[in-house]
């Protein structure tokens, strides 16, 4: 793959990715289920995730790689775990495509009839989200270039609608004098685990999880070990800043909601809404098209950049060499393209709305994303000579705390998403030992038990889950805060063990020497 982006496409690949739906639909979902302390949800999961994207800053910079996040678990705890880590990142990724094309469609359904109805797709609607998909595929094939500098004109457009959008409603809402509602309103209706649900499967965190993008794309970068940290968390940073003010902006704006009653808002369109409801209906138009632009872009990047964990896969012979082998003459793996266009194509058929795949992709990722913090400390004890552009200072500890909040996350998400995620893992597993059986038969202790540690936390996790409280979907017998303390033990006990399983240092070399021959690395 040609090394040919620089820190502001790099920048913009992970900020287009958060600022996608979220913003469009996100705020409003998490508003319904946190009422005005959804504010604090998206500064709190900003945080969160921040801690994660420390932690895939330095192994970003010390092994830039094309669809870095599902190499790193192979390098430190065998195959077992790097099949696992990439089936859901390329089961999550092919989705998050799907799930923008449908907020792009159901943004336009506000002006455009008969694509969008009863909260889903309606059949001229999948059609017409299916040929969003066509064009994602099309500037992807043109290779990485040609996308990353369509994706920067578009996050430059982005970014100016929103923070436009923003300020209308906070001038709007204090010339009117609607924010005079805030002081009425109680500041969490729901509580905490109002905000812990907005959090999970309100898309507060979801819109966040874009960050990646900077990690994956790191083997076409310039000068990696520079620009993917800056890159990495300037996305966040930016991500925090324009997601706190913008739920500050819709909360003070919205009609004033009688008795705390957040849930019972009903917003098709919600910006939309609000602008022409304070009669800002020519604004609105010029918003319509920037609600269209915001999703649109972030599907183009996940497409790219999952089809970058489809070439890691074939890299790590997970799937057949032609996905890693085939490239066009823009420098592009199309076999890799295909695979994953046709997957995000699937997810139109069975999840025709977006929330209803939010909590399964929110969960599944996180699951993949808490494996950085093991990753770091364990690529610290077996290689702690090797090179490190970045070094993230309390490693050790924002490491733990990265892997607790994760773990937290993934509890909130609740037992209903939970036990289905739980059912696309021991999919991939049984999918792992067909594929890989002579492997696994002669080779079990180098390639299956470093990673076994995996299946058993998420046994754990789910059994907490079960048990836990009925606020996140268990039988309540496990009543809160109990059920928050036992996540936070479980995730400290697999968190030591993690470390301290993985595979020997001589293995590790082997495994990255031998996956990086013809790739542009320092070894």
């Amino acid at each position: 793959m040609k090394k040919s982006l620089n820190l502001l496409q790099l920048t913009f690949a992970s900020t287009s990715a958060i600022i996608g739906s979220g913003w469009l639909l996100g705020i409003y979902i998490s508003a319904k289920d946190a009422g005005p302390s959804s504010i604090f949800s998206w500064f709190i999961s900003g945080f969160a995730v921040m801690l994660i994207a420390l932690v895939y800053s330095e192994l970003g910079a010390m092994l830039p790689a094309a669809g870095g996040l599902a190499r790193y678990p192979k390098y430190t705890h065998g195959a077992f775990l790097g099949f696992i880590t990439s089936w859901i990142l390329i089961i999550a990724g092919a989705a998050v495509s799907t799930i923008e094309t449908e907020a792009t469609v159901q943004y336009l359904s506000s002006y455009v009839n008969g694509i969008f109805l009863n909260k889903s797709l309606t059949a001229e609607g999948t059609i017409f989200a299916f040929l969003i998909l066509v064009f994602f595929f099309l500037l992807n094939l043109f290779g990485a270039k040609i996308f990353a500098k369509t994706n920067t004109f578009l996050t430059y457009f982005k970014i100016l609608t929103i923070m436009s959008v923003a300020g209308t409603l906070i001038y709007a809402s204090v010339k009117s004098g609607n924010i005079k509602n805030l002081t009425g309103y109680n500041l969490m209706p729901y509580g905490y685990d109002g905000i812990m649900k907005s959090i999970s499967s309100g898309g507060v965190i979801f819109s966040y999880l874009g960050f990646r993008q900077a990690i994956d794309l790191s083997g076409e970068a310039k000068n990696p070990g520079r620009d993917v940290p800056i890159a990495t968390i300037l996305s966040v940073i930016i991500g925090i800043a324009i997601y706190t003010l913008l739920a500050f902006s819709f909360i003070i704006s919205v009609p004033q909601v009688k008795n705390n009653l957040w849930n019972t808002l009903n917003l098709s369109s919600p910006f939309i809404n609000l602008l022409n409801m304070y009669g800002f209906s020519a604004f609105a138009l010029m918003v319509i098209f920037g609600a269209v632009i915001s999703p649109f872009a972030t599907g183009l990047v996940y497409m790219g950049t999952t089809s970058r964990i489809t070439f890691a896969m074939s890299k790590m012979k997970f799937l057949p060499k032609s996905f890693h082998l085939n490239f066009n003459r823009y420098g592009t793996a199309y076999i890799s393209l295909i695979f994953t266009f046709f997957l995000s194509a699937l997810y139109l058929l069975p999840f025709p709305s977006w929330q209803s795949l939010v909590g399964i992709i929110t969960s599944g990722m996180v699951f993949t994303y808490i494996l950085g913090p093991i990753g770091l400390i364990v690529f610290r004890k077996l290689d702690s000579g090797k090179k490190r552009p970045f070094y993230l200072p309390f490693a050790n500890m924002i490491s733990l705390i990265a892997f607790i909040v994760g773990t937290l996350i993934i509890y909130w998400s609740g037992f209903d998403v939970l036990w289905k995620l739980g059912i696309g893992i021991s999919a991939g597993i049984i999918l792992f030992i067909f594929t890989n059986f002579n492997k696994v038969k002669g080779n079990f202790k180098e390639t299956v038990v470093p990673g076994l540690w995996f299946p058993l936390y998420i046994i754990a996790v789910l059994t907490i889950s079960f048990f836990g409280s009925k606020n996140f979907g268990g039988n309540n017998l496990i009543k809160s805060p109990f059920d928050l303390i036992a996540v936070i033990l479980t995730a400290v006990l697999f968190y030591f063990i993690a470390i301290n399983t993985s595979i020997k240092k001589e293995e590790m070399k082997m495994i990255i020497e031998e996956e990086f021959i013809g790739e542009e690395f320092d070894i």
